[in-house]
């Protein structure tokens, strides 16, 4: 192998790696929406900024650590049954594994 080929092979893997890369990182960067555990409720208005679980169809955003202050109404977090109704500004929202699974589906349309 002369100097040119090898310098050609170095050069074709490093773009084979970056493109791996870039490729793994489009597959992450797919949005995530949450599964509702069992025993346990959305809780509006107490997640800080980023910190949220999701947020309701409504929203500006479309879920995970994407609300942008503290204490949106629209964005939720997961916490046991009853404990919502003891944070201060915690409101319960209706979310139902069906909903959280619809929002899935809009969002892997939108992709």
């Amino acid at each position: 192998m002369n100097a040119n080929m090898k310098k050609n092979a170095i050069v074709h893997s490093a773009l084979l790696v970056a493109l791996s890369l870039a490729g793994a990182q489009a597959a992450n960067a797919a949005p995530k929406v949450p599964e509702l555990p069992s025993g346990w409720e959305a809780c509006g208005g107490v997640a800080k900024a980023g910190m949220n679980d999701c947020a309701v169809k409504t929203s500006l955003h479309s879920c995970v650590g994407m609300s942008k202050t503290d204490n949106e109404a629209d964005s939720y977090v997961f916490l046991p049954k009853g404990l919502c109704a003891k944070v201060a500004k915690g409101t319960v929202l209706a979310i139902t594994k069906d909903d959280l699974a619809k929002m899935k589906e809009m969002m892997m349309k939108k992709m």
